[in-house]
């Protein structure tokens, strides 16, 4: 419990040293402990877009909570002299060093921006070059799922879809959530992560037939139901449409890792001849290993 603590402070130091500020900020302030002040701009920064996109107020309530509890127990960290602890010194240089590193890669990939970039073309030429290493590894589904507030809503919701209205007129009506929930159904997702946060729909999922919907069910103070679209079972080929972006991501990663490697090994050399670097070899390593356990 104690190492946890430890390493909680030493995180949360290190990134109220790093923050800017002098930042001109006007915005409305939305708590104040002691001296520091969290404003609606600097939330709404911090905030993911994808949790600010499903309940801005909501998430802008919870991270300000979150905020004024981390300042207080910052505060008391402060007071009994945790800030002064070796140990936190000692971690708030390693991690110092880690956000540089990190700063650093982050520097040459966006002087390198445009050698990063992939085409469609090369994503497809990639695809048809490695398809045999392309297969579902579990069952895929395009399925909707609609969440209301309230029964009768869910109730009228399934009626309607059962009576041919278009889904899009039906989630916009009924759906706490319709755009992402419009958009979540044009996709295909594996089965294991279709509803995750809810074993019964995930269930139902996984016996509902094409076009059939599920009973619908009582869930996190939510009525929700799912009806099944498509399928794709496991060991399948997908198709090139779904893997287009994944495969951009892939080969991005990779020439940024290509590129990164190449910058930090030209340091090296550069170090080294230098002779900035005083290495120790394998012999003399386990001579020192050698000598420690004796």
């Amino acid at each position: 419990m104690k190492k946890s603590l430890i390493i909680f402070f030493a995180l949360t130091l290190i990134l109220i040293s790093c923050t800017s500020t002098d930042r001109s900020d006007d915005s409305p302030i939305l708590a104040t402990v002691q001296n520091s002040s969290l404003t609606l701009n600097e939330a709404l920064r911090q905030i993911p877009a994808s949790v600010l996109e499903q309940d801005t107020a909501s998430a802008v309530r919870s991270y300000t909570e979150q905020w004024v509890n981390e300042r207080v127990m910052i505060k008391e960290a402060e007071r009994i002299g945790l800030s002064n602890s070796p140990e936190i010194r000692e971690k708030l240089n390693r991690l110092r060093g880690q956000l540089l590193q990190e700063s650093l890669k982050d520097y040459v990939l966006n002087e390198h921006k445009d050698e990063i970039e992939v085409t469609r073309q090369e994503a497809q030429n990639y695809y048809q070059a490695h398809k045999e290493k392309f297969t579902l590894e579990e069952r895929y589904v395009r399925f909707r799922h609609l969440t209301t507030r309230t029964r009768t809503e869910a109730d009228n919701a399934k009626r309607d879809l059962m009576r041919g209205i278009p889904w899009e007129e039906v989630a916009n009506t009924y759906s706490v959530n319709s755009e992402f929930q419009l958009r979540k159904s044009n996709q295909f997702w594996p089965i294991s992560m279709s509803v995750s946060d809810n074993s019964l729909l995930n269930q139902y999922l996984n016996v509902i037939g094409i076009t059939e919907i599920s009973p619908i069910q009582y869930f996190g103070g939510q009525y929700h139901f799912v009806q099944l679209l498509e399928e794709r079972p496991e060991g399948d080929h997908p198709d090139l449409e779904w893997l287009i972006p994944q495969i951009v991501e892939w080969l991005k990663l990779e020439k940024a890792r290509r590129i990164t490697n190449g910058y930090v090994r030209n340091l090296y050399l550069e170090s080294e001849a230098n002779n900035e670097i005083n290495q120790a070899g394998a012999t003399e390593i386990n001579r020192f290993i050698t000598n420690l356990s004796n």
